[in-house]
């Protein structure tokens, strides 16, 4: 205890002359228990919650609770008050009572035989069984005291000399290798701790020294792990309270029978809803048996040290009690596989197992379920823990323990030993106690993070956003006054924090929240742990990328056994390449991140980066912060990548609000010259097919020279059969000299028929050359074929198609009836190929129709656009269910509107689409709607009446034109007047061309209505008619 010169006193009570007593506190004596001069609590723990149960009102509870300062919610009830209250003063149930009084006498014990320490000790180690804790009994083996040089020993012989199996105390050599030598001088000062034992005999000192110890080792872990602890705490005070009334037991310590009814009551009890609500028909996982199992051995740790006679009176394990829980724990397993729990459906039988796998479409779906969060925090967060635990293997909790500090930048080395990437590692504990500050003696393995293969996966984007969120929207630097050049005013901050302060961790259910929101947006059933989902699918994904297990291993799975490396990054390298979408053999070059940002956008992002950065850089112990200010400015072209490739997943999402996205610049920008710009790196970058086409060179040229030899050889043979045939007919004395046959170009001699013997090719599949840019192949019927397909509906096409390859007629197509067939159609070279340049070699065009006539009727277009496309970009080839066998209609019938549709956009100006909607109009309603083939027939009928009209045109413009022609008058004006003054041949033309001046102005009256039916018809004669008639007027005007 302090002394009394160290007892804060209240300024206020200085003033009065005496000292209040403490019956002013009225309120809050009463509902508290009664204490000792040490601090310890007297009232029994039972007695103790008769007194709260009597309190039926919860102002004075939550009084009580503000005056301990014990933190609850402002909505908490009467029985959350009291327990807060009772676990303030009753923290540890067993142990308090313990602490407070002398040791209990010896009870009379239940009817068992229990097992000695040292057959219990034997026993375990015979059987290959993790034991968490020993509880044989311990004699403390205390040395003589040393008249050496003690100080002289090293560390290594200390441990070895008294380290003990399973404390791992070779790990306390790396705590201080890198601490800075001096420090531990001692300043002569007593610490404080020390008068907290004044008054107190030394058996007791030794057990409050023990207990703290306990908890203060208890402490160091998880705070999932506390929330763990804290309620198999509650499980076991409601057996012991149970097992107390049924007389089962008799006293709250933890032993060997004290196990086994507990063991069998957590076995046979229900599960249990969020608010404690048992459901009927069902049982306790084993998973939940092992935790509170478990949860009793950490509670008997502190009685052990409270009372260390325990261990050899009441030992707690046994065989037996291993036993027992292993066989509680299969008939758990067996329970639920075999669908036995009653209220219970019998789970997936891949459930668990190496077959279960998530698809790639269905991680998409996930993503976009993050991107879809109302909130704008809630997308940065959601957003980022997914990313990251795809990317590392971390658990949930494990992720949400990572603080802002450990995010640091470095340069990996490929496997290669060639390429350098650039990686965020995470320096964070894998193991979950993790709070030991990365020293140990064997390097830990980091979490890293590097540039996904996927621009809309990438971690290094995630972060970028949460960054810019960070300092520009939440300002990280001015709500909590943060001096980059103090470690302490930022190390405590965490990556996913509380919603009032960031030193506040993220609560796991806030976490489980957000998976469970995308995974119902994206419609996807996931397991019932929510958060570990990335942690069970890594190995399956790892797999099929061809990671070693053992790499994959090390990523999330982090055990004693799996730290290979010591004094070095121990950096899983396949399996952080291959959890970011990319092969050890492949290059490591994201395509989209080549794309080029413009300068002026990256300045929108934390402007005040580089002068922290420049204020830190090179100064002593601030390392860290000017590396995580080196982080945030290489990020920022990865904010706006990232951010144009989620834009084309989900452009609604709240993500999109952040202050960088606002400016139109940025918007045109992301979704016009970033698409365009990443389309060109990717067909700049090849297709995977590059290596297989330089390696079919050599075969191509060869087929090229077998080609050509065979060429060669058909001509030679060509040129021998005409010549023989020429010279052999005449000798026939039934037969003439044929002049056909001497001068014909190509010979229809039976004989000529013949086909070229086969050349002998090997078979080689079509998927070896499905890319390739010609050469020739063995069909299934032992023919050689080209790499074109013979039609649209050909099955098993040698070669896929695409959207330029074209579709040839068979090669029979390419020659005369009769003549020499050809092997393959003809060379057509190494450029690009139109219909132009196929039609005029075709020689048979009925074979034409054969291939390419349509494969449904005209009433079988659904609609106008439909027969539009058809004849505009070419029917899609359909299966064998697509359309009938047989063709009914001539294509004639299906030219009709598209010809109508092309020939009214043109003379009209428009848009084919307006007139295709023109014609769906002049089909009807739904009711009474007419079929294509019925319009087909009106748009005929209009055709004929718009051509008839056009010929009655055409003969009206044609009579006015023909005129006759217009004397040559230039003489005539210049004539002087006295040589018209009398009548003569020249007065008479004069007379003639008054009368013609006439008729040319009732001409150039007509020439507006030429010009009107020049409008309406789109015919080059009216146009040439009409321009005519404007010359005429032109010259007629001049004279």
């Amino acid at each position: 205890m302090s002394g009394p010169h160290n007892i804060p006193i209240d300024p206020a009570l200085l003033n009065g002359d005496s000292v209040p007593v403490n019956n002013s506190n009225i309120e809050h004596d009463r509902l508290k228990p009664a204490t000792d001069a040490h601090g310890n609590v007297l009232t029994p723990y039972g007695d103790f919650k008769a007194i709260l149960a009597k309190e039926k009102r919860k102002q004075p509870l939550r009084d009580a609770c503000l005056s301990l300062s014990i933190p609850v919610a402002s909505r908490a009830n009467l029985e959350v008050l009291r327990d807060a209250i009772v676990k303030h003063w009753f923290p540890h149930l067993p142990l308090q009572a313990q602490l407070a009084q002398q040791p209990p006498p010896a009870r009379k014990m239940p009817p068992f035989i229990p097992t000695t320490p040292s057959s219990a000790a034997s026993a375990m180690q015979s059987r290959a069984t993790p034991t968490p804790m020993t509880n044989a009994a311990r004699e403390s083996t205390t040395s003589a005291a040393r008249t050496g040089p003690s100080g002289d020993d090293d560390e290594s012989v200390l441990i070895g000399e008294f380290g003990i199996e399973g404390a791992n105390a070779d790990e306390l050599l790396g705590y201080d290798d890198d601490d800075d030598e001096g420090e531990d001088e001692w300043d002569g000062c007593t610490p404080d701790a020390d008068d907290e034992g004044e008054g107190e005999d030394l058996d007791a000192y030794k057990i409050r020294i023990r207990v703290d110890a306990t908890r203060r080792a208890e402490g160091n872990r998880r705070a999932g792990g506390l929330k763990t602890q804290r309620a198999m705490v509650r499980a076991w005070e409601e057996f012991v309270e149970q097992a107390l009334s049924k007389k089962q037991i008799c006293d709250e310590i933890v032993d060997e029978h004290s196990l086994l009814v507990f063991i069998t009551f957590c076995a046979e009890r229900p599960k249990r809803t969020r608010r404690g609500i048992d459901i009927p028909g069902t049982f306790v996982g084993a998973s939940q048996l092992k935790k509170m199992f478990f949860g009793a051995l950490r509670i008997r740790k502190e009685q052990d040290a409270a009372d260390p006679s325990l261990a050899r009176r009441r030992p707690a394990t046994s065989v037996i009690v291993w036993d027992a829980i292993k066989n509680r724990m299969d008939e758990a397993c067996e329970r639920v596989r075999n669908g036995l729990v009653p209220a219970e459906d019998a789970p997936d039988i891949q459930a668990n197992t190496f077959l279960v796998e998530i698809t790639e479409e269905q991680l998409d779906a996930v993503g976009i379920g993050f991107l879809q969060h109302r909130e704008l925090r809630s997308v940065i967060y959601g957003y980022l823990a997914w990313t990251a635990q795809n990317a590392s293997g971390n658990r949930g909790d494990d992720f949400r323990a990572l603080k802002l500090a450990e995010l640091q930048s470095w340069t990996m080395l490929h496997p290669n030993k060639e390429t350098a990437i650039y990686s965020v590692l995470g320096l964070q504990g894998e193991e979950k106690a993790g709070k030991r500050g990365m020293k140990t003696k064997i390097n830990p393995v980091y979490s890293v993070f590097i540039a996904h293969h996927r621009p809309e996966r990438c971690p290094l984007g995630a972060f970028a956003f949460y960054h810019h969120y960070l300092h520009d929207v939440k300002h990280l630097t001015e709500s909590m006054n943060i001096d980059w050049s103090w470690n302490k005013s930022w190390r405590a901050v965490r990556v996913l924090s509380g919603p009032k302060l960031p030193t506040t961790p993220f609560s796991d259910q806030s976490l489980y929240n957000l998976y469970v929101k995308a995974f119902a947006a994206a419609g996807f059933k996931s397991p019932k742990t929510a958060v570990h989902l990335p942690r069970r699918t890594l190995g399956y994904r790892q797999e099929a990328m061809g990671v070693d297990p053992t790499e994959t291993a090390k990523m999330g799975w982090v055990r004693g056994e799996t730290y290979f490396d010591t004094y070095r990054p121990a950096i899983p390298k396949t399996a952080v390449l291959g959890a970011h979408g990319y092969k050890a053999h492949e290059i490591y070059d994201p395509v989209w991140r080549h794309v080029h940002v413009p300068e002026v956008f990256l300045m929108r992002v934390c402007p005040d980066a580089e002068a922290i950065h420049s204020d830190v850089v090179g100064r002593e112990n601030l390392s860290g912060a000017a590396n995580y200010w080196s982080m945030v400015i290489t990020l920022r072209p990865y904010l706006f990548q990232c951010r144009a490739a989620l834009y084309e997943l989900y452009p609604k999402s709240a993500l999109f609000k952040l202050p960088a996205f606002t400016s139109p610049d940025v918007k045109n920008w992301m979704t016009t010259r970033f698409r365009t710009d990443l389309m060109m790196l990717r067909a700049n970058a090849g297709s995977p097919v590059d290596l297989q086409r330089i390696q079919n060179h050599t075969l191509q040229l060869a087929l090229e020279e077998v080609r050509t030899l065979l060429a060669m050889q058909v001509s030679m043979m060509t040129k021998h059969f005409q010549q023989q045939e020429r010279r052999t007919a005449v000798l026939s004395p039934t037969k003439g000299f044929s002049q056909e046959v001497y001068h014909a170009t190509g010979s229809t001699s039976t004989a000529l028929n013949r086909t070229a013997d086969t050349v002998e090719m090997s078979m080689v599949h079509f998927s070896e050359h499905v890319r390739s840019d010609s050469g020739v192949y063995t069909a299934d019927d032992s023919t050689l074929r080209a790499f074109v397909n013979a039609s649209p509906a050909a099955v098993n096409a040698p070669r896929e198609r695409t959207q330029v390859d074209l579709v040839l007629p068979p090669a029979a197509a390419f020659c005369h009836p009769g003549a020499l067939q050809l092997i393959w159609p003809p060379v057509l070279g190494q450029k690009g190929v139109r219909w132009s340049d196929i039609f005029p070699l075709v020689k048979q065009p009925h074979l034409l129709w054969e291939c390419w006539k349509p494969s449904k009727s005209l009433d079988q277009f659904s609609s106008v656009n439909e027969i539009w496309d058809c004849y505009v970009l070419g029917e899609p080839v359909l299966n064998d269910a697509g359309g009938p066998s047989q063709q009914k209609k001539a294509w004639e019938r299906f030219r009709e509107i598209p010809e109508w549709i092309d020939k009214q956009s043109d003379s009209r100006g428009v848009a084919p689409q307006v007139i295709i909607d023109e014609l769906e109009q002049m089909r009807g309603g739904d009711k009474q709607r007419k079929g294509l083939n019925a319009l087909m027939k009106d748009i005929q009928k209009l055709r004929k009446d718009k051509a008839r009209e056009q010929r009655q045109d055409t003969v009206n413009v044609s009579a006015l034109s023909c005129q006759p022609a217009i004397p040559p008058v230039l003489p005539l004006l210049m004539m002087p007047p006295s040589s018209c003054s009398r009548t003569s041949p020249l007065q008479a033309n004069a007379t003639l061309l008054q009368s013609q001046f006439r008729e040319v102005g009732r001409t150039v009256a007509l020439i507006p209505e030429v010009s009107s039916v020049e409008r309406s018809e789109s015919g080059a004669r009216k146009r040439a008619i009409a321009v005519d008639a404007r010359v005429r007027a032109k010259k007629m005007r001049y004279l």
